[in-house]
C-alpha cells in the first residue's frame, strides 16, 4: 500500500480530529475526574467504549493540534512564493527649512514639515526552485503530522478495547473466586456438622475454615482488581475514573481457523502502519532538505515596484514618484555556510534512512509477537477447554467421596481430596478465562500491530483477521 493510496483513502479521519479538537473549549485544563464525584452508571458496548475514548482522547487532540499547526507551516512556506505589498507613512521635521528669493518672492526648496507615503510592491522569481522545495519539506511534514494522528488513532483504540477486556477479565475472575469462596462454605458447614455428629475430626474443620480464610482473600483481591480495572477503562475513554461501568460481553468472534502467513501479516503492516509511512515522508523531506542546501549558493531574482508620494516637496522637487526594479542577487561569499548546510542535510538524509530501519524491524517484532501470542491463544482455549472439564467432573467426584466419607486413598481426609479438587478447578477455571481473553488481546494486538486501527472507516470491532 502506498503513502499517496493510504493518505487518499483513510486520513479524512485526520480532518474529523483536528475539528474535533478545534471545537473543545479552549483553556479547559480541567482534570477528568472530579474528586468524590458520583457520576450516573455507564452501560457500554466494546464499540461504544472505543467511540468514547476516540472522540474525548487527549492524545488525539493534541495530535490534531500538531496537525494544524503543521498546515500553518505550510501555508507559511506558500506565502513566501507570493507578492506582497507594503505601506509605509512618515512624518519628519526639519531643524528649518531652505528658501530662495526669485523675483522678490521667498521661494521653498526644503519643507520643515515633511509627510510621506511609499507603497512598495515585491515579486520572487523562483527560479532556482529553492521555494518550492521549501514548499515541498513544509507539504511533507504536513502529511508526517496527519499520519501521527492516524498513529494515535491506533494506539488509542487498541488501549481501549484492551482495558473493556481487562474488565471483562478481572470480573470473570471475581465470578470464580465468588464461587470458590461459596464451596468452600459449604464444605467448612459440612465438616462442621460430621464434627458434631462425631463422625468428623477437628483437623478437616480447621482445614475447611482455612480454605474459606484463603478463598475470601482471593476475592477481595479479585475485587479489587475490578475497581482498577474501570477506572483504568474509564481514564482510557477520557472521562472520570469514579464512573460505575456496566459492559456487554465480548465473545472471541469468527475467526479463520488458521491465521494468514506471517510474511503477509509483516507485508501489510509495512504498507499500513502510519510510523513505516511517516518515515518514508520523512525521507523525501530530507531529500528535498538537500535539494535546497543545494541551491543556497544560486542566485536569487526578483521583481519590484515603489511608488512614493510627498505633498511637501520644496518647488524643484516632485509629489510623487515610482519606480520598477528587476533584481539579482549572487552570493560570492558566505564564510562556508552553505557547506556546512549542506553536511547538515546530508546527514539527515542519512540518519532518517537508518530510523526506517530501526522502525520496520520494530513493526516486525511487534508483528510477530502479536501473531505468534494468537496463534498460542487459540491452542491453549482448546487445552484449557478439556482441562476445565475434566477438573469440574474430578471435583464433582471428590464431593461426592466427601458427602459419603470415603477418599480414593484409604487412611486420607475426604476433605482434603475435595480441597485439592477445588483448588484444580480453580485453576482450570482460571486459566480457561486467561485463555479466552488473552485471544481476545491477541487479536487487538495484532490489528494494531497492522495498523487497522489507524484510519477512519476502519472496522474497530474486527475479532481477528
Amino acid at each position: 500500500m502506498t503513502v499517496s493510496r493510504v493518505l487518499a483513502g483513510g486520513l479524512s479521519a485526520a480532518w474529523v480530529l483536528a475539528s474535533l479538537a478545534a471545537a473543545a473549549a479552549p483553556g479547559d485544563d480541567q482534570p477528568s475526574t472530579r474528586p468524590g464525584s458520583q457520576p450516573a452508571v455507564m452501560r457500554l458496548s466494546l464499540s461504544q467504549a472505543v467511540g468514547i475514548a476516540v472522540s474525548k482522547s487527549k492524545a488525539l487532540a493534541i495530535a490534531s493540534q500538531s496537525l494544524r499547526k503543521a498546515g500553518g507551516k505550510v501555508g507559511e512556506a506558500k506565502a513566501v512564493s507570493h507578492p506582497t505589498a507594503t505601506a509605509a507613512v512618515t512624518g519628519t521635521r526639519l531643524d528649518k527649512g531652505t528658501t530662495v528669493k526669485l523675483n522678490d518672492a521667498d521661494v521653498p526648496i526644503t519643507v520643515q514639515n515633511q509627510i510621506g507615503v511609499t507603497v512598495q510592491a515585491a515579486l520572487p522569481l523562483d527560479v532556482a526552485g529553492q521555494i518550492r522545495a521549501a514548499l515541498s519539506i513544509a507539504e511533507f511534514s504536513d502529511l508526517v503530522a496527519k499520519l501521527d494522528v492516524a498513529r494515535t488513532r491506533n494506539s488509542v483504540v487498541a488501549d481501549a478495547r484492551s482495558a473493556y477486556l481487562d474488565v471483562l477479565r478481572a470480573r470473570a475472575f471475581v465470578t470464580v473466586a465468588e464461587q470458590a469462596l461459596k464451596n468452600s462454605k459449604e464444605r467448612s458447614s459440612t465438616a462442621q456438622a460430621y464434627l458434631k455428629a462425631g463422625t468428623g475430626t477437628r483437623f478437616d474443620t480447621l482445614r475447611a475454615e482455612t480454605d474459606v480464610a484463603n478463598s475470601e482473600q482471593v476475592l477481595i483481591s479479585a475485587r479489587n482488581r475490578v475497581d482498577l480495572a474501570v477506572a483504568a477503562l474509564n481514564n482510557a475513554m477520557g472521562q472520570d475514573q469514579n464512573t460505575p461501568l456496566e459492559l456487554e460481553d465480548a465473545k472471541v468472534g469468527d475467526t479463520k481457523s488458521e491465521p494468514d502467513p506471517l510474511a503477509m501479516a509483516m507485508q501489510e503492516a509495512y504498507g499500513r502502519r502510519p510510523e513505516a509511512l511517516q518515515v518514508d515522508l520523512q525521507i523525501r523531506a530530507a531529500d528535498k532538505g538537500l535539494i535546497l542546501a543545494d541551491r543556497s549558493v544560486m542566485p536569487t531574482f526578483g521583481l519590484g515596484w515603489n511608488l512614493s508620494f510627498n505633498p511637501n516637496v520644496g518647488a524643484l522637487g516632485r509629489s510623487t514618484s515610482w519606480a520598477a526594479v528587476a533584481s539579482v542577487s549572487l552570493p560570492l561569499f558566505d564564510g562556508g555556510l552553505a557547506r556546512a548546510r549542506k553536511v547538515q542535510a546530508q546527514a539527515d538524509a542519512a540518519s532518517i534512512r537508518i530510523v526506517k530501519q530501526q522502525v520496520l524491524d520494530g513493526l516486525a517484532l511487534e508483528v510477530r509477537s502479536a501473531y505468534l501470542g494468537w496463534v498460542e491463544a487459540g491452542e491453549r482455549m482448546k487445552v484449557t477447554g478439556a482441562a476445565l472439564v475434566q477438573a469440574e467432573e474430578q471435583y464433582r467426584l471428590a464431593q461426592v467421596r466427601f458427602r459419603n466419607g470415603v477418599t480414593l486413598t484409604p487412611g486420607a481426609s475426604p476433605l482434603l481430596e475435595v480441597s485439592d479438587a477445588q483448588t484444580a478447578l480453580t485453576q482450570a477455571q482460571a486459566n480457561r478465562i486467561n485463555a479466552e481473553y488473552d485471544l481476545l488481546g491477541s487479536q487487538t494486538k495484532l490489528q494494531k500491530a497492522l495498523g487497522r486501527y489507524a484510519y477512519e472507516g476502519q472496522p474497530t470491532e474486527a475479532a481477528g483477521r
